[in-house]
């Protein structure tokens, strides 16, 4: 390459040698991201049904949380029902006639694996926001592992 009087490079003479090369970069480039995609893809499918979970119990936490609310605000009972064998749950207000508030089938990934201290798997709100019994819901995934969500007498609702 010639170079001139200041010690720069001809650039035109720089980029005839180097045609071929932007190409050969990109190809490169490319075979790197598709190398790492094939590493990273199998770790996060693992790890999906975790990050399901999370997102499950947090919303399970809203709802019970909001049935709290709708009671408090409304002053009539509101429960939340749980069916293990459907994997499910529903939101119920209880008056005159029970009138559904909201019912969530859990995800295929998602299910309930056990609840304890609740009579018939009910969790019922009085107009203080209390409940009338304290128990826990365990959650787990297809890589058990679980999240509880403990129910405090206060009406204290905690995701551990």
């Amino acid at each position: 390459m010639p170079i001139n009087k200041k010690g720069i490079s001809n650039g035109v003479n720089f980029y005839k040698n180097h045609q071929g090369s932007m190409l050969m970069d990109l190809l490169v480039t490319i075979g790197i991201i598709v190398l790492l995609s094939t590493i990273a893809i199998p770790y996060l499918r693992k790890y999906q049904p975790n990050l399901k979970l999370n997102a499950t119990a947090r919303d399970l936490t809203t709802d019970l949380r909001y049935a709290q609310q709708l009671t408090i605000t409304e002053q009539k009972v509101h429960q939340v029902v749980f069916d293990l064998v459907n994997d499910q749950y529903q939101i119920l207000k209880i008056d005159t006639a029970t009138t559904t508030v909201k019912t969530v089938t859990l995800e295929s990934e998602i299910s309930i694996k056990q609840i304890t201290d609740l009579t018939d798997n009910k969790v019922v709100f009085n107009f203080y926001g209390g409940v009338s019994q304290a128990g826990t819901v365990i959650l787990t995934n297809t890589n058990n592992v679980d999240a509880t969500i403990n129910i405090k007498p206060s009406g204290y609702i905690q995701l551990q």
